[in-house]
């Protein structure tokens, strides 16, 4: 089974990469008084949404949560791989502030995102946290 993020993810990564399209024309072509910000402010916002729309474009491309019978796969981004074996996970928790499933294994963390959450159907649930089992419900 693999889990990859949804189309909605590549097309507001789209989005802000033309919005930082419009902000380098902006740039170049509209904006005539450099001074009181005016510069630093647009060339602000057109990192910001630059960075937001290649993290979104290269997460829909290159992420993905490949499960198997003995264990998952994560990618990242940046294609760095990491295999959690099932029965190597000693619980799985609930990270309120950040929205976060977290999976403990060897006193590691990965932080997967619930987007993901159907590989919480693979993993034993008496390993399930309090905060966890709330949620599910």
């Amino acid at each position: 089974m693999d889990l990859k993020p949804g189309k909605f993810i590549l097309f507001f990564g789209l989005f802000c990469f033309t919005i930082s399209l419009l902000l380098i024309y902006v740039l170049f072509f509209v904006l005539k008084e450099y001074e009181n910000g005016g510069l630093l402010s647009v060339l602000l916002m057109f990192f910001g949404f630059f960075l937001i729309g290649l993290y979104l474009t290269l997460h829909y491309y290159r992420y993905r949560i490949i499960i198997g019978e003995k264990s998952m796969i994560i990618k990242n981004e940046i294609g760095k791989k990491k295999e959690i074996y099932w029965t190597d996970i000693d619980k799985v928790d609930y990270n309120k502030t950040f929205n976060m499933i977290v999976v403990l294994r060897n006193k590691k963390k990965n932080w997967i995102s619930p987007i993901y959450g159907h590989f919480i159907d693979f993993i034993d649930p008496e390993k399930y946290s309090e905060k966890l089992k709330q949620i599910i419900k």
